[in-house]
């Protein structure tokens, strides 16, 4: 075998190499982002996926919600499969919404840190990048998107791929509605609720409570965490906001509010569906 013959050979051997990792990597989301560095510990170093964090990747399910405590990863997770989806199918539409402008600015720049971080030659090409959009050279694209209450700022797009309602419990039932009808096209669409709890109240909490098997529900909690300090957690419950504050914000628990005389809770469980109506 020539010089230029091994040169070839050796070629093809990268390219076929190259091919079958990208395969690898279009059908595992979790594998990407390890592979690719692209998840860090607190000191900024490569780190590997939690249990929880494969599973979401990596599920076939079209819906997913996620009860995570704060400062759980939820939002950087769910930039991950925007950006996955972007780069392995062109001309896609993915959509993050939340309801305030501060919350969709923080969530794109989640997306560009993730970016950043891709090593050489896997950095994707622009064709248009704003504050709050991304359109990549093969015609994805990755919107950001303040709702508001009513939602009637995100209407209009129609056949997304990917709708992140990030958080959700805050998200009121009217943005939730104008939300559902943007799939009536494309089913299959992922459609991924991520948050903490707000009490006990909001289609949030009834898809966590209530949700079908059609629904992957995930719940981690700060004491679950083995990456969350404990000393914090230990000051966190001596909060003056109360021991609800600590319980929702932490420990992921649907909290009647403090105004509330009689938890949801507590009406459930008086309810009897083997008493006989008496017809008046």
């Amino acid at each position: 075998m020539t010089l230029s013959e091994k040169l070839r050979a050796v070629k093809e051997l990268t390219l076929a190499l190259g091919e079958k990792k990208k395969r690898r990597h279009r059908n595992s989301p979790a594998l990407w982002a390890t592979e690719m560095g692209l998840l860090l510990d607190a000191d900024g170093e490569p780190t590997k996926p939690d249990p929880w964090q494969v599973v979401m990747l990596d599920s076939p399910q079209s819906r997913i919600c996620l009860n995570i405590h704060r400062q759980g990863g939820k939002s950087t997770m769910s930039s991950l499969i925007c950006l996955h989806k972007a780069l392995f199918k062109p001309g896609s539409l993915s959509l993050i919404v939340a309801p305030a402008l501060r919350q969709s600015q923080e969530n794109f720049r989640k997306i560009k840190d993730i970016i950043e971080l891709l090593p050489g030659g896997y950095c994707p090409e622009f064709d248009e990048s704003t504050k709050l959009s991304l359109r990549f050279a093969n015609g994805s694209r990755i919107l950001s998107l303040p709702g508001g209450n009513e939602g009637k700022t995100i209407r209009g797009f129609s056949r997304p791929d990917v709708i992140v309602e990030d958080e959700a419990a805050q998200c009121s039932d009217e943005l939730h509605a104008a939300i559902l009808p943007m799939m009536l096209t494309n089913p299959a669409c992922k459609f991924i609720l991520c948050s903490t709890p707000f009490g006990q109240r909001g289609h949030f909490y009834k898809i966590m409570t209530d949700g079908g098997h059609e629904w992957l529900k995930q719940t981690l909690k700060a004491s679950d965490n083995p990456r969350i300090s404990r000393a914090f957690l230990a000051e966190q419950r001596n909060s003056p906001l109360g021991p609800w504050y600590y319980q929702q914000e932490y420990e992921c628990e649907f909290i009647a509010g403090e105004t509330q005389l009689i938890s949801h809770e507590s009406i459930l469980k008086a309810m009897d569906s083997g008493i006989t109506t008496i017809e008046i």
